[in-house]
């Protein structure tokens, strides 16, 4: 009788893993990216790219494992302040700040029509700074959680547009400096040297992927 079932419990087992299929692919594409809570900013447009593992697990689930290269950042606009004591307006130009990550991302999609290509997609993203325009005023690492939705062709080619999200305060040093501690005062108890609202990554992408098939 056990001798059965381990045979019942093999072939079930293989019958699984016969319908698993290991693909992999590259996607590549823009991204329009933001700070959240900076002034005058607007959304700066940057590559972003990965090659990717999937993993296609029988009827409408797959896990797909990516690295990644992403472009992102915030553009600023020319802007002008105005002295409220004397009136006098200072101008000031608007530079874009880019910051250069690669990460690794966890992909779970959900094929909820069978054997139609419509998608939906959600997972997790650790992001490291490799390089960036300010001087070393960016946090080295950045987590973000992104949600999405896609379309996939039969041969493998697929569209997909994702939010991503970061969860990590991009100023350098924020979790442990007292100059960008919520309780701290500059020049009076009632003005904060910074304002308490944290400064995130807030991502829109747009990717075109293919995925090989052998």
């Amino acid at each position: 009788m056990k001798k059965l079932s381990l045979i019942i419990c093999l072939i079930f087992t293989s019958a699984v893993f016969a319908q698993v299929q290991v693909r992999p692919g590259f996607k590549a594409g823009l991204n329009a990216a933001t700070v959240t809570n900076i002034d005058n900013s607007t959304r700066k447009v940057g590559f972003q790219g990965a090659m990717f593992l999937n993993i296609h697990f029988p009827k409408i689930y797959e896990l797909q494992i990516e690295a990644s290269y992403s472009n992102q950042g915030f553009g600023r606009d020319n802007f002008t302040i105005s002295n409220p004591y004397d009136g006098e307006i200072y101008r000031y130009s608007g530079n874009d700040v880019s910051i250069h990550y690669i990460g690794a991302s966890i992909s779970n999609k959900f094929f909820f029509i069978p054997d139609v290509g419509l998608h939906f997609l959600v997972g997790p993203s650790l992001e490291i700074n490799v390089s960036d325009n300010t001087n070393g005023d960016i946090i080295p690492i950045d987590i973000a959680f992104f949600a999405g939705i896609g379309y996939e062709f039969p041969m493998g080619l697929g569209l997909e547009a994702r939010y991503k999200q970061g969860f990590v305060d991009v100023r350098d040093d924020f979790y442990n400096n007292n100059y960008y501690d919520n309780d701290y005062t500059f020049g009076n108890e009632n003005d904060y040297y910074y304002n308490g609202n944290n400064k995130l990554n807030s991502v829109f992408q747009l990717s075109v992927y293919y995925k090989f098939k052998f």
